[in-house]
């Protein structure tokens, strides 16, 4: 895990009027979001060599959700789901559209 009040931390907490302006269900999500980078990627972004974190926690913010998105789209496969069928307009992006 990346070491606090690093690079990485300094880039979150640039982020805290957007994560207070969030609907507290965003906020939930948003804080395990931003504690999955914290766990996973945290080294990688303090080791990314840029002197500021912004691309390299957006960039570990995309690589979390493409494996998200890979692990699911296995998991759909194996339990039989063409996923190929899925569309980014039959995917949700808020609670209430689905």
């Amino acid at each position: 895990m990346g070491a606090r009040g690093g690079k990485l931390d300094v880039e979150i907490e640039a982020w805290e009027g957007f994560r207070y302006a969030l609907r507290r269900d965003d906020m939930e999500a948003w804080d395990r979001m931003v504690q999955e980078v914290r766990e996973r990627f945290g080294d990688a972004v303090e080791r990314s060599g840029k002197t500021f974190a912004t691309e390299p926690f957006f960039m570990a913010l995309l690589l979390a959700q493409q494996k998200m998105i890979e692990h699911l789209m296995m998991a759909l496969q194996a339990g039989g789901v063409e996923v190929s069928a899925i569309s980014e307009t039959s995917v949700p992006l808020d609670a209430r559209d689905g």
